[in-house]
């Protein structure tokens, strides 16, 4: 098992993904990238091309996530996002546990009060998703008679075939306790688009946990590599929330743009196969 530094490399990417989000109406997308870009924001990082894509997931799986209709709710690799906190304040009722890398946490911790109170429902624990140790100290925040619903976008695409693997084992291991859900854009097969390739490019020049051959072929691959740890999969498109976007006019982008964006990205609804 890699110890929290071997990952660490990963962790711009979570800058990478800060900065489209400015171009949406996700609440405190903006503050929490000024937050950042006062820290020193690489400027090979401030690309806007990601907006569709990002904002889509993102509200995708925020309408899979209430349709689910879960109060208890474990993000992990959250990154930067701000999902939790927003849900919180929204929702008393929600116990919301972020876990990510130590370095990540603290930082994350430390911005949000500068422009907002933490809300007592959300939590946050350091660790590593593949420890089965760090899982449990999220779980001590929740009420496992109840439903749990597990959330990750932007964590598998940096982790091997064995990595994914153990991953997808944690998480069964926790929703198989009173029929929880996974929610991921993660398991989005590989695709050779301009837009794609690009998106590499950038990626490789500082991560070196960004390998093509750890993409999912096509879903028959992943629903094949899924069936056999007990899990079904149902997929939805992101073209489903192509009319709640908001980067495309604030970036002036047609919705023919916007769909040729998002046209390949999918998110799972990922449950205990019956």
């Amino acid at each position: 098992m890699k110890d929290t530094k071997s990952f660490e490399s990963i962790i711009p990417t979570a800058l990478y993904t800060a900065y489209p989000l400015i171009f949406t109406d996700i609440p405190f997308a903006k503050e929490m990238y000024n937050l950042l870009n006062e820290k020193g924001f690489p400027q090979e990082l401030k690309k806007d091309i990601l907006a569709p894509s990002l904002e889509a997931r993102y509200k995708l799986i925020d309408k899979l996530c209430d349709a689910c209709g879960s109060l208890q709710i474990l993000e992990l690799a959250s990154g930067f996002t701000t999902r939790g906190l927003t849900r919180c304040l929204d929702n008393k009722n929600i116990t919301y546990v972020e876990l990510d890398l130590p370095s990540v946490i603290k930082n994350k911790q430390k911005m949000i009060k500068t422009y907002s109170r933490i809300p007592k429902n959300l939590h946050f624990v350091k660790g590593n998703a593949l420890n089965k140790q760090d899982l449990n100290k999220c779980l001590k925040y929740f009420d496992i008679t109840k439903p749990i619903t597990v959330l990750n976008q932007g964590l598998m695409r940096y982790l091997n075939f064995d990595e994914k693997e153990l991953l997808a084992k944690n998480i069964f291991d926790i929703i198989k306790q009173n029929n929880g859900f996974w929610i991921t854009c993660d398991i989005t097969p590989a695709n050779s688009n301009s837009l794609n390739i690009h998106t590499n490019e950038i990626l490789n020049s500082f991560t070196d946990r960004n390998k093509f051959s750890w993409r999912y072929k096509n879903r028959e691959h992943v629903e094949e590599v899924f069936d056999k740890i007990g899990l079904q999969i149902k997929w939805h498109d992101c073209i489903e929330v192509i009319d709640n976007l908001t980067c495309s006019k604030n970036l002036n982008i047609s919705r023919k743009e916007a769909e040729d964006r998002i046209i390949n990205i999918a998110v799972g609804v990922i449950s205990i196969k019956k």
